[in-house]
């Protein structure tokens, strides 16, 4: 059973704050709240955190296979590739936003999703697109265990205004619609409607898919993102008291009162329960570890990586090893070793770099070759970690950007 954790990492519950974000500034969007992020959709991006109004020229997600098989999109639908001594312009055949770029485990074949719908797909001859049957911005892509046997990992692409995509084959369909919110015990509390109720959804995990709902217990005027709250959403495999529900939703705010938290990213690792990850809007970050009555649980690190209470923590990479490297809204990159705890005074927590603006994706093949993306216009960046000497070098990277001109 997936439900928040209980036992905490790094602190006694008397360490335990209420805290109520800087409100975030969001657009709505078809009458729900969205994630809608500059005025521009070509710069419309999957975070809460809403950048500059004007259009810019930003990368939203790297990602790679190996050192010599490195993407990184954006913005106007700008792909690039690295194949280990150049980066190439990809043509992606839109100016959509790219938001997110993924591969399933152990296969060759590479999949990308953006704004109105936009899904790719990549199988080595380059990118060519499919039809999602949706046109709502996509914001995420990747593994989901659906049922017990092995052939129920499927795909999923997920997005705003409760869209959930799933591949079957090499169509994309749509999924059932009806979920139950649980409490920290277990306890349902509600039924809902994944279309009606979810705000966004941002990521998909092995284990389960994270976002934000509409909480229906907010009794204050709605303002912003103030009337959602984080969620994990996971496949019912309950009892049959709520048989009904397609699927469980269950808030990630247990352990605090906020106004509003968001689950903005997530690593998933099928094999390795300690490897999966994930972090909030509100700069916390939680691993899914395994409780003494078998139960898989999040378990919640302390204490928060952002300052600001409305910053969060925007993309996550585990290497080899299981050490963490996370970006944040305020613009740091964070190491984290995988033995961290804060109460017990063990295992290293480092900020590595400090920039001017938000950070919105990292990956890398191990310390010394770790790429990072934010709101810089035509720029990524690369850094060495000299784990230790406890110090990163950082360069940047020129990704020029065309005129409208590959498409529609």
């Amino acid at each position: 059973m997936m439900k928040i954790a209980s036992a905490l990492t790094g602190a006694a519950r008397l360490l335990n704050r209420c805290s109520v974000p800087a409100l975030m500034t969001l657009a709505l969007f078809g009458g729900m709240l969205s994630l809608s992020a500059c005025g521009s959709d070509d710069n419309e991006v999957k975070f809460p955190t809403a950048p500059v109004p004007e259009a810019r020229k930003w990368l939203f997600d790297v990602y790679g296979t190996a050192a010599d098989d490195i993407y990184v999109g954006g913005a106007l639908g700008v792909m690039y590739h690295f194949d280990g001594t150049s980066w190439t312009l990809q043509n992606m055949g839109t100016t959509a936003a790219i938001t997110n770029i993924w591969s399933p485990p152990a296969e060759s074949v590479l999949y990308a999703v953006g704004h109105g719908g936009h899904i790719w797909r990549n199988t080595g001859s380059g990118w060519g697109g499919m039809s999602s049957g949706t046109q709502q911005n996509l914001f995420g892509i990747g593994q989901m265990q659906i049922g017990s046997l092995s052939s129920d990992v499927r795909i999923h692409a997920v997005g705003a205004n409760g869209t959930i995509r799933r591949l079957n084959g090499s169509t994309w369909g749509g999924v059932e619609d009806v979920m139950v919110i649980l409490d920290e015990n277990g306890s349902p509390t509600d039924t809902l409607s994944v279309a009606k109720d979810l705000s966004s959804v941002l990521t998909v995990n092995h284990y389960f898919m994270g976002g934000a709902y509409v909480d229906p217990k907010f009794e204050d005027e709605p303002f912003g993102i103030n009337n959602t709250k984080g969620n994990v959403l996971a496949i019912n495999t309950l009892p049959d008291s709520i048989s009904t529900a397609d699927w469980i939703l269950r808030p990630i705010s247990g352990e605090q009162v906020v106004a509003a938290e968001w689950v903005l990213c997530t690593t998933s690792d099928a094999v390795d329960l300690s490897r999966n990850y994930l972090g909030t809007s509100e700069g916390w970050l939680f691993r899914l570890v395994r409780d003494d009555n078998g139960d898989n649980v999040w378990q919640k690190f302390y204490p928060e990586l952002t300052n600001d209470p409305g910053a969060g923590i925007r993309d996550i990479w585990v290497d080899g090893t299981g050490n963490v490297y996370l970006v944040t809204d305020e613009g740091r990159v964070y190491f984290q070793t995988v033995d961290y705890n804060f109460a017990a005074g063990t295992g290293q927590r480092q900020m590595l770099y400090d920039g001017a603006s938000s950070l919105v994706s990292i990956w890398g093949t191990g310390p010394d070759n770790l790429y990072f993306t934010g709101y810089y216009d035509e720029i990524i960046f690369h850094g060495v970690h000299d784990v230790a000497g406890g110090t990163m070098t950082v360069d940047t990277i020129e990704m020029p950007f065309p005129g409208k001109s590959m498409g529609d």
